[in-house]
């Protein structure tokens, strides 16, 4: 009972002293962030590992930035790194196009070719409420809007670490609605310095432009603020934040400056999505009604320069590397890079080691998994041409192989089994996909020796099993594979030991959702449940 009055007074306290109320949590002892409030400043003070502390002093007041103070400090002393700073979103609504056979899980939408609104959120300090969940302390405020769109602010603090997550939390009852974000800090002067890493990793600082912005590609997805204190980096979730596309290209992920996209006239920077994509499909994230979007990004603070904070960020990330895993081999498939076609058959100059292989070895990537031939090629024939094609592919995969990374030849064929699907061999297997002058199913060439011509279904098994191959439905239940692999759960082939299951990879895409992938998570769960085990072959994200 002592213990509820303590806490009542305390909020009664803080309702005389400040203009919005706060909800102070049911269990400060929880963790060690601290809880003050002077004046009209929410004071939040959180421990780091090294002895120092963080402070975040929150102003309440309805008309002032909502960050007096961004710090760092040791015995309460502290210094500020950025002042007087508020966080920004701006929102891109638009309209999702929903078929009955799909529903919310669609890929083939070009979402920015129709009309789509842009707002920024407007942050409306009406309340406070903070909780803990053991390490973490989450500050909620209220409100936060858009036409067609409500929600909160959501500041979540990390004991031990310098780190801080800023959300924008929304949502809307508006149907068929696909939505973008762009968000950062802003302020009334400009920061000292503006720091980056390129995409060749050369680390690059500059002053803040004082007439307009400029969007900048950049490598970590990351940019830094630095002040006479201290430094301050701004980054994304770094696997959720961009939405699916078909081709991985670096669309300048970040923005600094002033009168960002004529919106935003204070100085800034922060993360920014491409609308317009890749110029394909472009169908941003799925925004159902009543789901809680999460539009987010991170802060890390230091006390030191930018070039140094970078690397701090990049612990967090892994430098955009697959951490290796003793005693495995990390390996990745379903890349449409079509070298053959674009280089080895056009006859161009032949470089000792094409780009990707130089990306996926800086990767961590050990093992690749090609899918060449991805409408380009001729899979049906003539026969000489195919034959000539796959001895092209057999023999850069050799070429460009070595201790430590395998280039494996593959493909997506996509014939006789409905749907697409991608297969494997362990070893060189010469195949046409069609047998037009009812050639023998396996016969022998004086130049590429045993040569397989398929024709349906059966005879694909049949390969498979003779060459002990496995394929997987790429993409399950989304793009051209929608409605598979369900339509052939029952078919002799999906039951052999030959078919693997399926291929993970996050789309669509759904920033209320606390997983990535759930599409073939369920799908997973499905294989298992109609009675023979199956598999996932997860396909990387690309982090730009």
């Amino acid at each position: 009972m002592r213990f509820y009055l303590i806490i009542g007074l305390l909020f009664f306290g803080l309702l005389i002293n400040a203009q919005v109320p706060v909800v102070l949590p049911s269990n400060p002892s929880e963790n060690s962030t601290n809880i003050a409030l002077n004046k009209n400043d929410l004071i939040v003070t959180w421990p780091l590992e090294n002895g120092n502390n963080c402070q975040l002093a929150i102003n309440l007041d309805k008309e002032e930035p909502l960050f007096r103070s961004i710090a760092m400090g040791r015995n309460n002393h502290f210094k500020a790194i950025s002042s007087n700073v508020d966080p920004v979103f701006i929102l891109n609504s638009g309209s999702r196009t929903l078929q009955a056979d799909k529903g919310w899980t669609i890929f083939f939408d070009k979402v920015p070719n129709r009309p789509y609104t842009s707002h920024v959120l407007n942050i409306n300090k009406r309340e406070a409420n903070i909780t803990k969940n053991g390490n973490r302390t989450i500050i909620s405020i209220g409100d936060i809007s858009a036409p067609n769109f409500d929600g909160f602010l959501e500041i979540t603090i990390y004991n031990g670490i310098p780190l801080l997550n800023i959300a924008a939390v929304i949502t809307t009852q508006k149907d068929s609605t696909a939505i973008l974000f762009d968000a950062g800090l802003v302020s009334d002067q400009p920061w000292k310095i503006i720091s980056y890493a390129d995409i060749t990793d050369e680390f690059v600082q500059t002053v803040s432009n004082i007439d307009t912005s400029t969007n900048s590609a950049v490598k970590y997805r990351t940019i830094i603020a630095q002040e006479n204190e201290g430094s301050i980096a701004v980054f994304p979730p770094p696997h959720q934040y961009f939405y699916p596309l078909d081709e991985a290209f670096n669309l300048k992920s970040v923005w600094h400056g002033p009168n960002y996209r004529g919106m935003v006239s204070r100085y800034g920077l922060g993360i920014r999505h491409e609308p317009e994509g890749d110029h394909r499909y472009v169908p941003w994230f799925n925004a159902p009604p009543g789901s809680k979007q999460r539009l987010n990004f991170f802060c890390l603070i230091g006390g030191g320069q930018a070039d140094s904070l970078l690397e701090d960020v990049k612990k967090y990330t892994h430098s955009d590397q697959y951490v290796p895993l003793k005693g495995h081999r990390t390996m990745a498939s379903h890349f449409h890079n079509e070298f053959i076609m674009n280089v080895v058959m056009k006859n161009e100059v032949m470089p000792t080691a094409p780009e990707f292989v130089d990306v996926f070895k800086k990767m961590g990537v050990d093992i690749v998994h090609l899918g060449e031939f991805h409408y380009t090629a001729h899979p049906k024939g003539p026969d000489e041409i195919r034959l000539k094609e796959l001895s092209a592919l057999f023999e850069q995969c050799e070429r460009l192989s070595d201790e430590d990374f395998l280039l494996l030849p593959g493909e997506e064929p996509n014939e006789f089994l409905g749907g697409h699907w991608m297969s494997i061999f362990p070893k060189p297997v010469n195949w046409i996909m069609s047998n037009k002058s009812n050639k023998p199913f396996v016969s022998d060439d004086k130049v590429y020796g045993k040569v397989y011509r398929i024709k349906n279904k059966m005879e694909m098994q049949q390969l498979l099993e003779s060459e002990n191959g496995l394929v997987w439905t790429a993409h399950p239940r989304i793009k051209g594979s929608t409605g598979y692999p369900d339509a052939y759960k029952n078919e002799d082939f999906f039951k052999s030991q030959h078919f693997l299951g399926g291929a993970w990879k996050p789309m669509p895409a759904d920033l209320s959702s606390p997983k990535l992938g759930t599409r073939v998570l369920d799908l997973l769960d499905d294989m298992n449940n109609w009675g023979d085990k199956r598999k996932l072959l997860p396909r990387p994200i690309f982090l730009q």
